[in-house]
């Protein structure tokens, strides 16, 4: 709960939405390009291997939305949990909270929109 008051300042709430947001390098729905040998040396096929079609926030989704979900699930608990009762600029808790709901709430959308393309029927998953 100490690290997650932080959120409360703005510039850091930037950071944060940039690391989770951001789409991160493109590549074809049909690149099927593999690593073959680790580490990869060649920097420009090192980038290409780690962009996604969708961006870096449904490849989570993807791959493992259990972290994704329950991370975001703990940090808007513990922002809640840090509620004094009445909002105020100035208290650590309610920009903080107001934070915390409007992440939950992007990913949710993020979620939901990855729900309904692995819905339809024929359509491999991301």
């Amino acid at each position: 709960p100490g690290r997650l008051a932080g959120l409360r300042s703005k510039s850091l709430q930037l950071i944060v939405d940039a690391a989770l947001f951001e789409p991160g390098r493109w590549r074809a729905a049909d690149f099927t390009d593999v690593v073959r040998e680790i580490p990869v040396l060649d920097e420009n096929k090192l980038h290409a291997l780690l962009a996604t079609p969708i961006g870096t926030m449904y490849n989570e989704i993807a791959k493992s939305p259990d972290v994704l979900t329950s991370c975001v699930t703990k940090m808007l608990a513990r922002a809640l949990d840090m509620d004094v009762g009445k909002y105020t600029l100035k208290s650590t808790s309610g920009p903080l909270i107001l934070y915390a709901i409007r992440l939950a709430v992007r990913v949710e959308g993020f979620l939901k929109f990855a729900l309904r393309e692995c819905s339809i029927p024929g359509r491999p998953r991301p």
